[in-house]
């Protein structure tokens, strides 16, 4: 098949279940079916698809209401939204990444959360929004930090998301026995919870699940709702068409009762942001709206700075119990599921389409950089083949 278009989008995913084999199917089926309003062909396709020079890609795309296989020349533009499950899967993106050398990032990435911490604890705005953190170097130092704080610490990888792997350790006290409780989730994201007679047998335990993994601390901090749930605000944060930052959604994700985190992964739901905070902090939760939004738009800036050109950033925020903000986490490749659960379709359909309008602007301002006329860029105006692979 030949369809004009100003340029050529390839979305770099993982592999997964299904047909097509590819992460995030709906995500992706609607870049691919909004792509022609902004003069857009896109790819959806694998690392280990991209030809060993480059000079190809082999994956599918969205024809007459179905997914087709196709080839097609190296993409224009570059939108990785590979995770990595596996070292495997880590190496195949990097050697994809290595050939496609032409392409234009869509975005950078950002570093571990250790990096972004070290990044946003230099700035004088940023920095009170930032949890104690440290990194974990040894049972002694844990057991130190322990002894210190009456609600725990809280661990989690410097790398991975979704929750997993993340541990809630806490002296108990001599009414309660003594030793350590531990609770968490695993690698595939089940909650677990021990309970160990000595401080010893704890920090030994913990030596042992986190490996040689690279972890942080932070101080247990009490994100809990007057329900008992666990909770934070997601705040997708994107691009627009002009290239300017936008606040495109605001949501509240939910744990189940008792739960260590509220990732929508393990289990949680989410809810509109502004009618929860004002049934938890009252006339006050337009005010944290409104912080919300300011500390919303003051972190890409910062980030960007640091790290390169960036495309989006999903920015988790805990608020405890006295209303005071946390920055928990910056993600540059976020997801968008949220805004479906809230039923915010406004902020459902800009979250899709914003990579889109992002995209273009990238396309049109590459076009400019280089002086040369409208439809003139090495893809635009050209006729992009998209060659079905059974017949390549």
């Amino acid at each position: 098949m030949t369809t004009t278009a100003m340029g050529f989008l390839g979305i770099m995913t993982g592999r997964r279940h299904g047909i097509p084999p590819i992460a995030e199917p709906e995500f992706c089926s609607h870049l691919c079916r909004a792509a022609p309003l902004y003069e857009l062909k896109v790819l959806v396709f694998h690392p280990e698809d991209v030809a060993a020079d480059g000079s190809y890609v082999r994956g599918y795309q969205w024809q007459n209401g179905q997914w087709e296989p196709a080839q097609a020349p190296p993409p224009d533009i570059l939108y990785n939204r590979c995770f990595y499950r596996t070292p495997e899967e880590k190496r195949a993106a990097s050697a994809a990444l290595s050939v496609l050398t032409r392409c234009l990032p869509w975005s950078r990435g950002l570093p571990d959360k250790w990096g972004v911490y070290e990044i946003l604890r230099r700035s004088p705005a940023a920095a009170p929004l930032l949890p104690e953190t440290e990194l974990y170097s040894s049972r002694e130092a844990l057991g130190n930090m322990l002894a210190g704080r009456e609600y725990g610490v809280f661990l989690k990888p410097r790398t991975g998301s979704h929750g997993k792997r993340t541990l809630h350790a806490v002296l108990l006290g001599r009414s309660e026995g003594g030793g350590v409780k531990v609770r968490g989730r695993d690698r595939d994201n089940k909650p677990f919870q021990y309970v160990f007679g000595s401080l010893d047998e704890g920090l030994d335990w913990i030596g042992r699940f986190i490996g040689q993994h690279r972890y942080i601390i932070q101080p247990y901090l009490h994100l809990t709702g007057s329900g008992g749930q666990p909770f934070d605000v997601r705040v997708l944060m994107q691009k627009n068409g002009t290239g300017a930052w936008t606040l495109t959604g605001m949501a509240v994700r939910l744990g189940t009762r008792g739960s260590l985190t509220s990732n929508l992964h393990g289990g949680g739901t989410a809810v509109p942001a502004l009618p929860f905070l004002l049934d938890e902090y009252g006339a006050a939760g337009r005010d944290l709206l409104e912080e919300l939004t300011l500390a919303s738009a003051l972190l890409p800036p910062l980030l960007e700075e640091s790290c390169g050109r960036l495309g989006e950033l999903g920015l988790d925020f805990g608020i405890d119990a006295g209303g005071r903000i946390y920055l928990l986490e910056a993600n540059s490749k976020p997801g968008r599921t949220v805004f479906r659960l809230t039923g915010d379709r406004r902020a459902a359909r800009l979250a899709a389409e914003n990579p889109l309008r992002y995209a273009r602007h990238l396309l049109l301002s590459s076009s400019s950089h280089h002086k040369l006329p409208p439809g003139q860029l090495r893809s635009h105006g050209r006729m992009i083949s998209m060659v079905p692979k059974e017949d390549s």
